[in-house]
Parts: C-alpha cells; structure tokens; sequence
C-alpha cells in the first residue's frame, strides 16, 4: 500500500480551522499512515511551540501527542462526523486514558482558536479499575494514575499548571519557578516548583497519605487553615473525620513501587493490607478479625494474582479468607469479587 501523500499545505489549513469533509478525511488518513510519523513529528512541535511563551519555546518530546492523535482518530472513525473542529477538540479530551498511554491533549488541532483556551475547556485523564496509566502534561510534567483514578484540568494550563485529582497519582514535575504546580483533592492542596511525590486521595477512604520522594512541597488542607512543609522521605496522612494530620519518616519507595508494577509492604497492619489489596485487584475486603494492628507483614509482591497473595498471607498472619464471586446484575453487569477475612480456626 503506497503511503498518503504529506501536504503541509492542507494540514496547516486544517490546524487553523479551514478544511472540507473531504480534507477531514484525508487528515484522518494521514495521521493513522505509520510512513508520515517523522513529519507528522516535526508538524505538531511547529504548532506546540506556537502556543508557548518565547522565552518557553525549547524543544519537548512530541511522540506521545502522535500516539495520542492516531488514538483518538481511530476512535471516531465509526462515529458520526462533528459539525465543527471545536466539538471534535472538546469530544477528544473527554476520552478517557487508557493503561500505558501517555496523553497530551493539547494537541495542535485548531491551537489558535482562544475560545478553546479559556477556564471552561477541561482535560480529563483517567485509569480503570485494575490498570494503571501513565500521562504526559502540557508542561512537561510526567506522572502515573492508579486503578480508579484521574486528574483533570483546564484549557488555560499552559499559564495555570493546576491539577484536580481523585484517587493515587505519582507527580514528576517540570520545574519551573514562575508557575507553581498545584494539586487539588477534595480535603488537600499541595504546591510545588519541582518535585517528585506520590498522593493518595480515594473517595472510599478515610486518609490521605503523601509522600515526598524529591525536592519540596507545601502541604495545606482545603481551607489552607494547617500547613506543613514537607521535605524528602516526609510521609503525612491526613484524617478526613478529624481535619488533622501526622507525619512521619518513611521510606518512599514502598509508596512508590506500584508505578513499577509492585506491591511492597514493610510492616503494615492488616487493615493498610486489605486497603491497598481493593485497590490492587479492584475486589471488596471485608475484615471480621479483632485487634489488626497486631498482624503486621513484610513481603513484595510482582506477578502474583490475588489467590497466590491471599494464600501467603494465611501463612503468615493468624488468618484465614473466604471469597465471594460478584452476582450478575439485572442490567447484566457484576459486582466486585469480595474477600472476608476471617479469624483462623484451629
């Protein structure tokens, strides 16, 4: 199959907004051509650098815009074709991330309009239950999303590097000492320069744990009434009941190695255990056992499906499980498989 023919000419026009059907058809054509990638490549750092400050305009690495872009065309070949470009960008960001796939949104189709630059144009990454997704900022920023959930943010990012985040993320952050970067939960706020950390915000529980691995951070709670600035290996939880955190030392690469496909524990109590096992295998736990501080474990955990792990963990704590399927719904979904953890009978 000879490759589609690169006209720099009609995917300028395109970028400005001035296209026919029948050039969208030869745009959807061009982006999913593995043969045009190097141009392609070279087209899109052109428009990237367009929207940025002069003094900001150094070279980023643009390859996971492309794999972005190929994404998203072939997801709306089958769809009924927007009446306008600003649909097509609006429609586009509202797809969800998907496990190991970088995501830069900002991706050169229709840069100039302004409209599509303002407060009201929102960016939503997300990772499913039981994957994790990796992402890319306009910034430069880098990170990763844990099973259930997501960071949002606006259109104007480029001026306001502000992220929305529901569930765990890692944070690498671009540093860049004029534009703070700031992360906002439902009960936390956390501002930065340059900085590698790891947060855990889920809905379903009754913490949120930070964790510094590099650089510094100023903790804050939602109504910036306690402040805590944290500096490398800092671990602070914060109790959402009592509006109140701790910290404590820590060694951050346990909070860490979930980005890495691990599951480490260093002694954690039963109870963290069972938490961060939910998250893991995206199941229900339910613990009918007394006195869970008590039970305490130190192992890695890599390739193990959740069978293996629950049998290591009858070994090595007074405990034993029974697991419960999820029933099939009347609207043909399931629920959760569930895990009771129970007291070992002797």
């Amino acid at each position: 199959m000879e490759p589609i023919p690169f006209d720099n000419e009609k995917l300028d026009q395109f970028f400005k907004g001035k296209y026919t059907e029948q050039d969208e058809s030869y745009i959807d054509s061009v982006f999913c051509d593995n043969d045009n990638e190097k141009e392609l490549k070279k087209l899109l750092s052109e428009q990237f650098d367009k929207l940025l400050p002069e003094d900001e305009s150094e070279k980023k690495n643009l390859d996971h815009i492309l794999y972005r872009i190929h994404y998203d065309i072939n997801s709306r070949l089958s769809e009924p074709k927007s009446s306008t470009i600003a649909n097509i960008v609006r429609w586009s960001m509202r797809i969800a991330g998907i496990i190991m796939l970088p995501i830069l949104i900002l991706m050169g189709i229709h840069l100039n309009n302004d409209n599509l630059r303002t407060k009201d144009v929102w960016v939503e990454i997300k990772a499913p239950a039981w994957t994790r997704a990796r992402f890319s900022l306009p910034d430069g920023t880098t990170g990763w999303l844990n099973s259930n959930s997501s960071v949002k943010y606006s259109g104007n990012f480029i001026s306001e590097r502000h992220v929305t985040l529901s569930g765990e993320a890692f944070f690498d952050v671009y540093k860049d000492k004029k534009r703070p970067f700031t992360v906002t939960t439902d009960e936390v706020v956390l501002k930065v320069l340059g900085t590698r950390f790891n947060i855990a915000s889920y809905a379903n529980e009754k913490n949120v744990e930070v964790v510094l691995e590099e650089g510094s951070l100023e903790f804050n709670d939602k109504e910036m009434k306690q402040f805590y600035s944290m500096v490398p290996n800092d671990l602070v939880i914060y109790d959402k009941t009592l509006k109140e955190f701790t910290t404590e030392i820590v060694q951050p690469q346990k909070y860490l190695a979930w980005t890495e496909g691990r599951l480490v524990f260093r002694n954690d109590p039963l109870d963290v255990i069972c938490r961060r096992l939910e998250r893991w295998y995206n199941i229900d736990v339910e613990v009918n056992v007394n006195l869970v501080e008590n039970f305490r474990l130190r192992a890695t955990f890599i390739d193990e499906n959740l069978e293996e792990v629950l049998k290591l963990l009858k070994r090595s704590l007074p405990i034993d499980y029974k697991i419960q399927n999820g029933n099939l719904n009347n609207d043909n979904t399931y629920d959760k498989m569930k895990v009771i953890i129970l007291p070992k009978t002797k």
